[in-house]
């Protein structure tokens, strides 16, 4: 192979600390592609001084200011700040984990390839529960890259076919690229179950969810199956904790906590390092999402021996396979009867959980890089 090809990768969700889906996505597969290819001369570019475990040996950073954090800002670094390291950087490829690619304009007839992952179309079919002003770009630009993209990737085949009749993309354009758990999720001993139990449920037994705060999450109706399950087992103990952070505004959310239980808990963001065991103490993981492009709570779940109660919407049945408890997203009395589900029917909890541990071991990080590795090969054939 030629030393000179020069791959970059738009490193702007490497946030030390700060991680979700799109940022574990693309740490995960950027430190395996760096490790096993230091053939290829790689470029990450950032919008802000990259910490550790975001520096990767083998791979130049590139510092692109001012922080992307805002659309007029997006607008800026996608379609000037970028193209312009890019040729500055003679690449041969650039992939962007988030869905946005600088237009083919942009590039001054450079014949960069272009490789984007489109991780869910949620701004196109929830339009509503996002900002306006995030909503239009994302529409706009997301539909102008993935028609001008060399290759799309997505993660899971429900979002793949969902970018096909959305876009008039070929079904061969599109590649997929699962997310995956972190290695060192396990299941929990009975000691370790009950610290979770105290570092989590306040000594209590809990049920939990984990995820960004947004209307598409479905979290009122758990809070009001929740509230409405206390009040039907008053002599119950479980709590509901609610791990994660608001991203958009949810006022029907506000208003459900505002008249919850005092059994709910709020334990704002969990670290990484503290995921196996918020997961492993819980007595299921509660997941009543309208919409998703994958939904890695799921698996992480699962392979924590947890069980999972999830919705039967968008990727679920897809994601979780028989290894899950399902319910209609909407519907109060189904997360209801889940809840109880997962307390009494102790013979078939089991079965989903032994179900659970198996399915997770179906999605590894180190497949979908090869997966995004293979997609760089089918890009530039000749160069390879």
């Amino acid at each position: 192979m030629p030393q000179s090809i020069t791959i970059a990768i738009n490193g702007r969700w490497l946030l030390a600390g700060k991680l979700e889906g799109t940022g574990w996505y693309s740490h995960s597969i950027i430190s395996l592609l760096v490790k096993l290819h230091p053939e290829i001369d790689w470029h990450i570019l950032y919008d802000r001084t990259p910490e550790e475990p975001h520096i990767y040996p083998g791979a130049k950073c590139h510092i692109i200011r001012p922080a992307a954090r805002h659309p007029w800002i997006w607008k800026l670094w996608n379609e000037w700040l970028v193209p312009k390291k890019l040729i500055e950087l003679d690449a041969s490829i650039y992939w962007s984990p988030d869905g946005l690619l600088p237009s083919r304009k942009s590039l001054n007839g450079k014949q960069i390839k272009l490789i984007t992952t489109i991780h869910d179309l949620n701004f196109v079919h929830r339009p509503h529960e996002i900002p306006k002003i995030v909503g239009n770009y994302y529409r706009k630009v997301c539909k102008r890259s993935a028609l001008d993209a060399d290759k799309i990737l997505t993660v899971s085949n429900t979002t793949k076919q969902d970018i096909v009749s959305t876009y008039f993309i070929d079904e061969k354009d599109v590649g997929i690229t699962y997310n995956a758990p972190q290695e060192d999720f396990s299941p929990l001993t009975d000691e370790q179950i009950k610290v979770a139990q105290h570092k989590f449920g306040k000594g209590n037994p809990y049920f939990c969810f984990l995820g960004a705060f947004t209307p598409r999450k479905n979290l009122k109706t758990l809070v009001q199956a929740f509230n409405k399950w206390c009040l039907l087992n008053p002599g119950n103990h479980h709590r509901l904790v609610i791990g994660g952070r608001p991203l958009h505004k949810d006022e029907e959310l506000n208003t459900a906590l505002r008249n919850g239980s005092n059994r709910i808990i709020l334990p704002g963001f969990i670290p990484r390092n503290e995921l196996n065991n918020f997961f492993g103490g819980a007595s299921a993981f509660v997941f009543p999402s309208y919409f998703e492009g994958f939904g890695i709570p799921l698996i992480e779940a699962m392979a924590s021996n947890c069980l999972v109660l999830s919705s039967n919407s968008s990727c679920m049945p897809e994601i979780a396979n028989d290894a899950a408890h399902y319910s209609r997203p909407e519907n109060i009395e189904d997360w209801i009867l889940a809840l109880n589900f997962a307390i009494q029917d102790i013979q078939k909890v089991d079965s989903l959980k032994r179900k659970g541990l198996e399915r997770a071991k179906h999605f590894k990080w180190s497949t979908s890089a090869d997966q995004v590795w293979k997609s760089f090969k089918e890009i530039l054939p000749d160069e390879f």
